[in-house]
């Protein structure tokens, strides 16, 4: 045993060598980030550039673009912020309505600067999603969290729903990344009540504390498309830790948009459920 310490120490000690990564220059892509949902609010399209791997600054918004979505019955044409460039807006009364096939379709922009405009498409489904009942929150004393409980009727049918789980604190968006939210689908519940089934969590570290009592706890379930749900899964096993001797290198995620760009544009459904954390670690239901 201990010549086989020795031996393993040796070979740790002996891989120092520095190794210089030559990443060579990449040409610009569009980047797009966009989403429509059932809500009645401004939705938004972003619009930048990708960027080498070693860069050291923020993508370059892309300005001046023709940004368009058509729901099959009307086209909306949305209008470039003037305080934030490379956001294109709807205006702020527009929703999504469900069982309509939302198309984008992007103009006027010329990524690699060669003097000839692009064009960018992409479409999603928008999906319903069945009615949150209600929400409970539950203490999990071995891993020192709290559990947000969905309490919902899931409708089940011939094929296989997609969820996504996002959370609000008061009035704060508390996963406001995709790599928070959480996914799911209906195999384990498909046509039955969720009776208290566990969909999302916060956490306790080193005594700071997410949510406080008092606090107004949302959770929102949105009724996604089997696409984004797959998206979201690769990005969050692309920017999750994972052992570099057995994982393949980082790669440019396959998104949704026509004509080699990057990003995903998509729709989705929402429902909502509220509680108000008591801070009870005893009232288990």
């Amino acid at each position: 045993m201990k010549n086989l310490i020795y031996i393993l120490l040796l070979f740790i000690s002996a891989c120092t060598e520095d190794i210089e990564l030559n990443l060579k220059h990449t040409d610009p892509r569009l980047v797009v980030e966009g989403f429509i949902t059932t809500d009645t609010a401004t939705h938004y399209v972003r619009l930048s550039k990708s960027g080498d791997f070693f860069a050291n600054e923020q993508m370059p918004a892309v300005r001046h673009a023709k940004v368009s979505i058509n729901d099959g019955h009307y086209t909306y044409e949305l209008i470039e912020s003037e305080s934030l460039p490379g956001l294109y807006l709807t205006f702020d009364n527009f929703f999504g309505v469900t069982g309509r096939t939302y198309k984008l379709k992007i103009e006027n922009v010329d990524i690699n600067d060669d003097g000839v405009y692009e064009t960018y498409t992409a479409q999603s489904y928008l999906n319903p999603v069945t009615k949150v009942d209600s929400i409970k929150l539950e203490y999990e004393d071995n891993w020192d969290l709290w559990k947000v409980l969905l309490y919902a009727m899931e409708p089940g049918g011939d094929t296989t729903d997609y969820y996504m789980f996002s959370l609000i604190v008061n009035d704060t968006l508390y996963t406001d990344q995709l790599t928070e939210v959480t996914v799911a689908d209906d195999r384990f519940i498909d046509g039955n009540y969720a009776k208290g089934v566990w969909v999302h969590s916060f956490y306790i570290n080193n005594d700071e504390y997410d949510i406080y009592p008092g606090d107004t706890i949302t959770l929102k379930m949105s009724g996604i498309t089997s696409e984004f749900y797959n998206y979201v899964i690769a990005l969050q096993e692309e920017t999750g830790t994972n052992i570099p001797l057995f994982s393949g290198p980082p790669a440019n995620l396959p998104g949704n948009i026509s004509n080699g760009a990057l990003g995903y544009f998509t729709c989705y459904s929402n429902s909502y459920g509220s509680t108000i954390h008591t801070g009870d670690k005893t009232d288990i239901q």
